[in-house]
């Protein structure tokens, strides 16, 4: 399983995404990738602040085809991820790399469920220890 997180996700939504991003996307099986509920909320939350107008009612659209596409796979945060978290967050401030929130709930929504990150910030979750990394980008 492979969880993008908001970086990967925005590149998809973009007009002209990177075709390296695209490229991997294609690789990947339908099965095997989805997204998690924090990027949900990232995405949601950054629709809603933008100003209402065509660019704003784009994005929406093509948010709302992707949602739709990874459905019922979602990778929610549960008990497991929650524990996984704090390990993570405390991880990182014992080596004076602290995440921010999302980060370390994205980390240990993927940690819970032994499954590989897919972003853009490769270098922000280095210090996150056995998460499995991928950057489309590379």
């Amino acid at each position: 399983m492979i969880i993008a997180d908001t970086t990967i996700v925005s590149e998809l939504m973009k007009d002209a995404p990177e075709p390296r991003v695209l490229d991997w996307a294609r690789g990947v099986s339908v099965t095997d990738l989805t997204i998690s509920v924090v990027t949900v909320e990232e995405v949601e939350r950054g629709l809603g602040r933008l100003p209402v107008g065509r660019r704003r009612a784009g994005l929406s659209a093509r948010w709302a085809r992707l949602l739709d596409a990874f459905g019922d796979t979602i990778a929610i945060y549960d008990v497991a991820a929650a524990q996984a978290t704090a390990q993570v967050v405390v991880e990182g401030l014992n080596r004076g790399r602290p995440l921010a929130l999302a980060d370390a709930q994205i980390a240990g929504i993927c940690l819970a469920r032994t499954a590989t990150l897919a972003t853009r910030n490769a270098t922000d979750f280095a210090v996150v220890t056995d998460l499995a990394l991928v950057n489309p980008f590379d």
